[in-house]
């Protein structure tokens, strides 16, 4: 019994792995079958792609070349565009180096005619110098009278003025040549009208008035001066008819030992404050100094002005001291004294000389 139960155990397992190598054919021929449809498939859909990729390399070539064609046509225009302009700037730089070189042609020409000129006057003054060395002399002397000049009325010294006047006659009269003797004459007159001014001592005013400014700071200002008081008439009279003015007289003598009334009649000077003091003390000193100046300049109305006002001053705001005293004294000293001078207007010589040189020159110039 065992041994049947065996058997047909293993009949039973022989079967059942009958049935399941029976079955696998069937299930792989499944997928087989699912896999030709598929394949049938795959050829549409390649087709599709290529087109669509062949149509969008199609696309992108027309684009690329139409960009490419757009610029190509704008960078010929700039191209053209700046070709034009090289030759406007081209044209405009010819005609700038023609117009140059016509410049400077021109200017070599002048320099030429220049240099030829020059030539020909240091030639000409070579020749003059070794005809007419004498005219040199003139000229120098002709420089010294309007030097003289220029002391004179600019700087009014008259003393330097004649010795150059002095020293143009010695030129002249070295060169001795009668026809000089004209403008020999007319110096001799011009230094006479100069020695003939009145000369003024200005150093020694400035000196005396800085002397009178250094004792500014010694004055002492002046205190109240009261008016004198009226003094009282007590006097009575024998008359028998002034009664009243008697009675009064009494009266008012009796009262003089209470009250003392006295009229004073007349202006009171206030006093000066320190500040008031120290300002004045400084307009003296430059009224003083504005008197220095006017010397110099020869201002004879500031002059007398500045010293009437100082003294005015003096007079009205300072103590009766000795200090006051000697500059009031020094002050109508100064007063009297004529500070402007009338110098000539011109020297008669100066003309003559200025006319005999261009003469002189002319005659030379024309013989050249």
């Amino acid at each position: 019994m065992t041994d049947n139960k065996q058997d047909q155990q293993d009949d039973k397992q022989v079967a059942d792995t009958a049935d399941t190598q029976a079955q696998a054919p069937v299930t792989e021929a499944q997928p087989a079958q699912a896999a030709a449809p598929a394949k049938e498939k795959q050829p549409s859909s390649g087709k599709g792609l290529a087109t669509v990729a062949i149509v969008l390399a199609v696309v992108l070539t027309g684009g690329l070349y139409w960009h490419g064609h757009q610029q190509g046509v704008a960078q010929a225009g700039q191209l053209a565009a700046m070709e034009a302009r090289l030759a406007q700037q081209q044209a405009s730089l010819d005609a700038l180096k023609r117009e140059q070189s016509a410049t400077l042609g021109q200017l070599e020409s002048a320099q030429s005619s220049v240099t030829e000129q020059v030539e020909g006057l240091s030639r000409k003054v070579l020749d003059l110098d070794s005809k007419r060395p004498n005219d040199w002399m003139l000229a120098e002397a002709e420089y010294l009278v309007r030097m003289a000049g220029r002391k004179l009325w600019l700087e009014h010294d008259a003393v330097s003025a004649a010795m150059m006047l002095a020293n143009a006659d010695e030129r002249l009269a070295a060169l001795n040549d009668p026809t000089l003797v004209p403008i020999r004459k007319a110096l001799a007159d011009d230094i006479a009208s100069i020695k003939s001014v009145k000369k003024v001592d200005r150093e020694g005013l400035v000196i005396k008035l800085n002397s009178i400014n250094d004792q500014v700071d010694k004055l002492k200002l002046a205190g109240v001066i009261m008016a004198r008081a009226e003094e009282p008439d007590f006097t009575v009279s024998e008359s028998v008819s002034d009664w009243k003015e008697n009675l009064k007289k009494s009266w008012a003598s009796f009262t003089d030992d209470f009250v003392t009334v006295r009229r004073r009649d007349g202006n009171v000077e206030a006093l000066l404050s320190p500040q008031q003091h120290w300002y004045l003390s400084e307009n003296l000193k430059g009224k003083l100094l504005q008197a220095q100046l006017a010397v110099y300049r020869e201002q004879q109305e500031v002059f007398d002005s500045a010293l009437a006002q100082s003294e005015q001053w003096l007079q009205d705001y300072f103590a009766d001291d000795s200090v006051r005293q000697f500059m009031l004294e020094q002050i109508n000293q100064l007063e009297g004294q004529q500070i402007n001078v009338d110098y000539p207007e011109q020297f008669a010589a100066q003309e003559r000389l200025q006319q005999l040189l261009d003469d002189r020159l002319q005659r030379l110039l024309t013989g050249l």
